[in-house]
């Protein structure tokens, strides 16, 4: 059987291909808001050197989350509330510059984001293997998983592209991602095979 016919891992690979296609908006824009979307505008140079710090900035609380929301996950027995949760998070997270078009808001965001990323990781995975329409066919299936990842990534920064060449500005990105990764925490409640 093609685990994408299982409505529960389809729900699941859909939410996944938003959360990342949503992630990787945000991220991929980063040099080039700082150049023209806060204020005050960074010089290129500037960018050039600041812009790489957002992955640091979001990387401890990533970390820690990873850690501290699998072992919740696994003693509580649940996976969609987490899963939902993160999405939720990051979809605030991406009201920050949007509220806040600074370098601040920027990197405040990335911060967030990373706690959201850092919940969403292990504990999709694990939603996915609760959602294995079949238990001998569980590599392909987890490869048809992370065919989610790589689509969300290679879509992401090819919509936000458009989205600032129809906007002309990159207000459009964060909205585009907060309305994106929304629907990815809704695409998680028809789930039932997993609580």
């Amino acid at each position: 059987t093609i685990a994408l016919r299982s409505a529960d891992f389809r729900w699941v690979w859909i939410a996944r291909v938003l959360l990342t296609f949503g992630m990787s908006c945000s991220l991929t824009l980063g040099i080039y808001m700082m150049q023209s979307y806060i204020h005050p505008a960074l010089s290129a140079a500037e960018a050039t050197q600041l812009a790489p710090k957002l992955y640091l900035a979001a990387a401890p609380l990533s970390m820690l989350s990873t850690i501290f929301a699998g072992r919740l996950s696994d003693r509580l027995g649940r996976r969609k509330p987490f899963v939902i949760a993160s999405s939720l998070i990051l979809a605030a997270s991406f009201v920050i510059p949007v509220v806040s078009p600074t370098l601040p808001a920027l990197f405040i965001q990335a911060a967030v984001s990373g706690l959201a990323y850092g919940i969403f990781i292990p504990i999709d995975q694990a939603l996915f293997i609760d959602v294995l329409p079949d238990a001998k066919s569980a590599g392909r299936d987890l490869g048809v998983a992370q065919l989610g990842f790589n689509l969300g990534q290679a879509i992401g920064p090819i919509a936000a592209g458009i989205v600032v060449s129809m906007t002309g500005g990159y207000l459009g990105v964060w909205v585009t991602g907060i309305v994106v990764v929304s629907l990815a925490a809704l695409a998680i409640l028809p789930v039932k095979g997993a609580r």
